[in-house]
């Protein structure tokens, strides 16, 4: 006994180890990935300083190059320029120097010089002429012996300015030059407004004829610093460094040879991000504490691989491989917008059942690849939420709508165009889908949902939710009708209401009995119909029991009468065991069974039609009549009655109340009533509102009559 317990201390005691070494390589992890993270950050937003700076000096240097270009083309200046001629250029660029100062406050040179080199005239000092004549500068030098536009930082005794040349030509002959220089700071101040970012320039300072002056500041042996921003200042100043500061200065300053005269100099406050990253890494830190907790225990008890299963499965479809509901929910409570487009595989229970389980599933994870290709091909994420339903997710903002209507007339052309192969099976198989659009709705999936069952009912591919599809209304009128109807069933206001069929005569020889719901409100008695209840009953599984509380009433009514009584039911109820069932057992207490008709509305929908011609023999075995009700109308057809052999055929009473105004529901009927007196069926007329109607069916030889002409449907009988 004492092994296995020694083996499950040191089995504890590694798993601590282990989870304490974890804890410390993820700490040191984390702290390095953001650092990294960091770093990458202040990479980032300085390579858009970087990109800015060198398109707006880009920019600027043209500005001013067509700037000198309007120079040069002044009246005179080429000639005063050819001929040297100080005076004439002082003339005729004062006024226009005043007015491009007061326009361009950042210009600190405008200066013209001959092809030789020599200064002829400096707008910014305009007496200037003499002794410096024979002063060349390399700049300009250069300029006389290429004779194009030059431009770059240049650094002159007291600061750095940056120039932009333009050769001048009289004749076509190359006469000399216009230097224009202007404040670099004038690009920082431009940044600033982009960037809250503490800015300056670092210039060699070995490059300054003057190296401390208001301009700028000595940093060490090798550099000095032009700036105004108090930040910078101390930093490069101060021995102690600011730590939350953070220097970049990739960005050279080159001058008209390409020379690096210094570098543009940035300083990034890392105090913010750092202390962002810092709680990001502590909340993850925490986290994984949290999970390695967790795993160390499963690890312990034996149980990795499930926990590695579970994990690896949560947002992930296991059929198809792409993201599950969890996934789809998770980004839709994400603040973004979205585009959701839901879509279903049209009567895809079919294929399941024509072909198997194991082929559908081939089919979901074909069509699945399908809207996996078109959704990576629009920029979408491809979610697979239920057996058939696919969600296609975007985020966005903005949209076109009229863009959609496109995407999803491709999206359908190319899924409903798929030739699905499987080897189980010989023949392709090809689908069609329905599908519902909805755009940056809180409720993007219920929304969807709405739009997606219009389209179904409305046979089209695809619908866009709007307000007047909300069916929310309409889930309050069902959850309404729901609890009315559960509270008619617990207290017995379920009841049949009896309408009167007659013979030839205008005797009551049979009674229909017709469902009803009473409800007091307020002391006030209300009587709904069927159409008010009926269908909601049936798609919520509560009709089941108002058809047993329709026969255990009206057959206990019946059974001391002498009338028939008729009762309807649905086809799909002769499938159900407990209607059957309890019809069975009501028919053998009533004593004459064949005072009991059965009613069967003949519909479309009859699955099984063998298994129901096998029920209505078993019902006939014990005495009770048959009548298929509403003949005439829709789906019901001459081959089903010499099948079924009914014993009542009642005609549909959309032709009975046309009959005097419509000649077709005339000869129709004539049809139906000859049909049956060939086949001994007895025939019934619903509807039947007035005399004239009574009469001219009396005349066609129609054996029985229903209708409000011989009385309305009541829970009173005489």
């Amino acid at each position: 006994m004492s092994y296995p317990k020694r083996t499950k201390k040191h089995t504890l005691l590694l798993t601590i180890a282990v989870l304490i070494i974890s804890w410390i390589v993820g700490y040191l992890f984390l702290e390095q990935q953001f650092k990294i993270s960091t770093d990458n950050q202040i990479q980032k937003a300085y390579n858009s300083v970087d990109e800015l700076f060198n398109l707006h000096v880009d920019h600027e240097t043209q500005k001013f190059r067509l700037e000198l270009e309007k120079v040069i083309s002044l009246d005179g200046i080429s000639e005063a320029v050819a001929t040297k001629n100080h005076n004439a250029l002082d003339k005729i660029i004062t006024p226009y120097y005043k007015d491009f100062k007061r326009v361009y406050s950042d210009t600190k040179i405008l200066t013209f010089r001959s092809k030789d080199g020599i200064t002829i005239y400096r707008a910014h000092k305009p007496n200037f002429y003499g002794d410096t004549l024979n002063k060349r500068r390399k700049l300009i030098v250069d300029t006389n012996r290429l004779q194009q536009s030059f431009n770059g930082f240049e650094v002159g005794k007291l600061e750095m300015t940056y120039r932009v040349t333009q050769p001048i030509f009289h004749n076509d002959t190359y006469v000399g030059s216009v230097e224009i220089g202007f404040d670099p700071m004038h690009f920082i101040n431009d940044l600033n407004s982009v960037f809250a970012l503490e800015m300056g320039l670092i210039i060699k300072s070995s490059l300054l004829d003057i190296m401390i002056n208001k301009n700028a500041i000595l940093i060490d042996n090798e550099y000095a610093l032009i700036s105004q921003n108090r930040r910078l200042i101390e930093f490069f100043s101060k021995s102690v460094k600011d730590k939350d500061l953070k220097i970049k200065m990739d960005t050279p300053l080159k001058n008209h040879a390409s020379d690096i005269l210094g570098f543009l100099v940035v300083g990034f406050d890392t105090s913010e991000i750092i202390a962002q990253n810092q709680a990001s890494m502590h909340r993850l830190f925490f986290i994984m504490v949290i999970m390695m907790l967790l795993l160390g225990f499963v690890l312990h008890h034996g149980f990795e691989k499930m926990l590695k299963y579970f994990t690896k499965q949560i947002y992930t479809d296991h059929l198809t491989g792409l993201q599950n509901r969890i996934a789809l929910n998770e980004e839709l409570f994400s603040q973004e917008g979205h585009i959701l487009i839901l879509n279903d595989i049209k009567e895809f229970s079919i294929i399941n059942e024509l072909y198997g389980v194991d082929v559908g599933n081939e089919v979901l994870v074909q069509v699945g690849k399908a809207f996996k290709k078109f959704a990576d091909e629009n920029q979408f994420d491809t979610f697979r939420i239920s057996s058939d339903e696919f969600v296609l997710l975007k985020s966005a903002n903005d949209f076109e709508e009229h863009e959609y209507d496109q995407l999803l007339d491709e999206l359908h052309n190319y899924i409903n165009s798929l030739s699905i192969n499987i080897d189980k099976i010989s023949d392709s198989i090809n689908i069609e889908i329905y599908s519902g659009i909805t755009y940056d709705h809180s409720h993007a999936l219920e929304d969807a949902k709405m739009a997606l069952k219009k389209a179904k009912k409305s046979s089209l591919p695809y619908l866009e939710y709007t307000e007047h599809l909300n069916t929310k209304e309409y889930a309050k009128k069902v959850l309404d009708i729901k609890k009315t109807v559960k509270h008619a069933l617990e207290n017995k206001n379920v009841v049949p209401f009896f309408q009167p069929i007659t013979d030839a005569n205008g005797k009551i020889i049979k009674y229909e009995a017709l469902v009803r719901i009473i409800e007091s409100s307020s002391g006030k008695k209300e009587i709904l119909t069927p159409n008010m209840f009926l269908d909601i009953s049936i798609e919520n599984g509560l009709y089941i029991d108002i058809a047993k509380e329709m026969v255990k009433q009206s057959l206990s009514i019946f059974t001391s009468r002498d009338e028939k009584i008729s009762i309807n039911l649905l086809p799909n109820d002769l499938f159900n065991s407990s209607i059957i069932n309890l019809l069975v057992e009501y028919i053998k207490k009533f004593g004459s069974a064949q005072k009991i008709v059965i009613e069967i509305t003949e519909q479309e929908s009859i699955e099984d039609y063998e298994k129901v011609l096998k029920v209505i023999k078993m019902l006939r075995e014990l005495g009770v009549l048959i009548a298929i009700d509403d003949f005439g109308s829709g789906y019901a057809n001459y081959s089903h009655i010499l099948t079924m052999k009914p014993d009542y055929v009642k005609i549909d009473g959309s032709l009975i109340k046309n009959i005097l105004s419509d000649n077709e529901s005339k000869i129709l009927v004539k049809s139906i009533i000859h049909f049956a007196k060939d086949l001994n069926i007895t025939t019934v007329a619903e509807y039947v509102e007035n005399e004239e109607i009574f009469t001219l069916l009396k005349e066609y030889g129609i054996d029985e009559f229903q209708g409000y002409y011989f009385g309305k449907p009541s829970d009173k009988l005489n």
